[in-house]
């Protein structure tokens, strides 16, 4: 019996709202992942789901991958070559959408990291199933039929397998026989998710179609939460030049500065409202008594918002502001302690407080495509105003029309 079946566990979840005791929550080892359990099999025994020995296992593992040089490199090689890309037809019509170009952009990058091999013209194919997979994976948050988004995801992920994942297995799986035949270096294996998988089989034994979830996992997730991060952090730096126009250049010619609107604003807009977790023992928690199996709400929204942390204006827009040095500046957005998001560093970088030397610091992804965007121009399309995406209830945007500049 497992702790969320549980017969005696309460009807009701605790809900919690500071920041402080949020934060406990986060680094408590008695308390499993449950925001993604309406998502069922498309899931399962996926990273961010697994806990205690097993989750230690593979982020252990992936973390091998996820190291800040090779951060490093995305951001100043592929992020900044995917983005030109993608904003090509953009700049040469004078607009465009924020969220496109962000999705577009993400999803060529998650999938290197995962170890997709996709051709341009498999581009749209990819981008369509991704799309289907993000909207089921968050079943617990939509408006609309959660059955029919969950039966769409598993039909989506059986695409992908088909399509994209068993094509690059057969390609990866070769060149590590290769490698452990003594044929080629380590260092000339690609370095991407399912070739880390792949090269410790052995140890960690998954299954074929745990690898399968695993691998299709990053570029669904990695892309859409990013992608809607920075187009909230675009929509902010809009507001502030709009009521702040000399600081358009400051902020292009300053790319710190620029990093402390983005981790400003995704302080304001965690990817998710809520986040739920599920009691494996009975345990307090901030003074407050939690029974084995009892669901635990987070309010992200709410912790992110304390006074307490972040002053009597902890509900505007103050990048900069003077924090307590425990508190990161995107607060707990990107979660903390043993479940804190992987792609963390990939898409908001390093805290720039104390650093100078912008070529070997880490921005993120996200500062690094509004660096970009504001380098063309980018600004509100006054005829076509944004709209939010009705289908969830997370804040997110389903379009944001914008003006480039085709002569930059």
């Amino acid at each position: 019996m497992t702790a969320a079946s549980h017969p005696n566990a309460p009807d009701s979840p605790v809900r919690l709202d500071d920041w402080a005791t949020a934060r406990e929550a986060f680094r408590s080892r008695d308390l499993r992942q449950g925001l993604y359990d309406e998502a069922g099999l498309l899931m399962h025994d996926v990273i961010v789901n697994l806990h205690g020995d097993a989750h230690r296992s593979r982020r252990r593992l992936e973390n091998r991958l996820f190291r800040r040089d090779t951060f490093l490199w995305y951001e100043h090689r592929v992020i900044p070559e995917t983005i030109a890309e993608m904003a090509g037809e953009a700049l040469a019509t004078g607009h465009g959408d924020l969220l496109a170009l962000a999705r577009r952009t993400m999803i060529k990058l998650a999938c290197v990291i995962a170890g997709l091999d996709i051709v341009d013209s498999e581009f749209e194919s990819v981008f369509a199933l991704m799309s289907r997979l993000a909207m089921a994976s968050t079943a617990f948050h939509a408006t609309t039929d959660r059955d029919r988004l969950r039966a769409d995801g598993l039909n989506a992920l059986a695409e992908v397998d088909e399509r994209f994942i068993q094509p690059a297995i057969a390609r990866r799986s070769a060149l590590v026989s290769a490698h452990r035949r003594g044929d080629l270096p380590l260092d000339h294996l690609p370095r991407d998710v399912l070739t880390t998988l792949l090269l410790n089989q052995d140890a960690l034994e998954l299954p074929g179609d745990v690898v399968i979830r695993e691998v299709a996992y990053f570029p669904w997730v990695g892309s859409h939460s990013t992608s809607n991060a920075f187009v909230h952090a675009m929509h902010h730096l809009f507001d502030w030049c709009a009521a702040n126009p000399a600081d358009r250049a400051t902020l292009l010619g300053d790319p710190f500065r620029l990093q402390r609107f983005v981790h400003e604003s995704l302080r304001l807009h965690p990817a998710s409202p809520e986040t739920h977790r599920i009691a494996e023992a009975d345990m307090t928690l901030g003074g407050r008594s939690i029974a084995v199996g009892q669901r635990v709400v987070i309010d992200m929204v709410k912790a992110n918002r304390d006074p307490s942390v972040w002053g009597h204006n902890a509900e505007a827009f103050v990048p900069g502001r003077v924090l307590p040095e425990d508190a990161s500046p995107w607060g707990l957005t990107f979660g903390h302690g043993i479940h804190a998001c992987l792609g963390m560093e990939l898409a908001g970088g390093v805290a720039a407080e104390g650093r100078t030397d912008a070529s070997t610091h880490l921005f993120g992804a996200i500062t690094t495509m509004a660096r970009f965007l504001l380098e063309h121009g980018a600004r509100p399309d006054p005829e076509n105003s944004y709209r939010l995406d009705e289908s969830t209830v997370r804040m997110v945007y389903s379009t944001y029309p914008v003006l480039l500049d085709p002569s930059t």
